[in-house]
């Protein structure tokens, strides 16, 4: 019997994710969630943004110092 998965179980978790960090997730108003998840590759997407916003607020935090 073939596995319900099969599309699911060999996506990748991206570069740097332990398969059990808890995910972290948020609300979005419609029209954001309708965009993002138009997004090919939404979760990496997510990831970049992220990366670079705090990244952003990090050099922030260092000019202000």
């Amino acid at each position: 019997m073939a596995r319900n998965d099969i599309a699911t179980r060999f996506k990748s978790k991206g570069v740097g994710v332990k398969c059990d960090t808890k995910p972290i997730s948020v609300m979005l108003p419609e029209d954001l969630d309708a965009y993002v998840r138009n997004k090919p590759n939404r979760s990496e997407w997510l990831r970049q943004v992220i990366a670079e916003a705090v990244a952003k607020e990090q050099a922030s935090a260092l000019e202000e110092d």
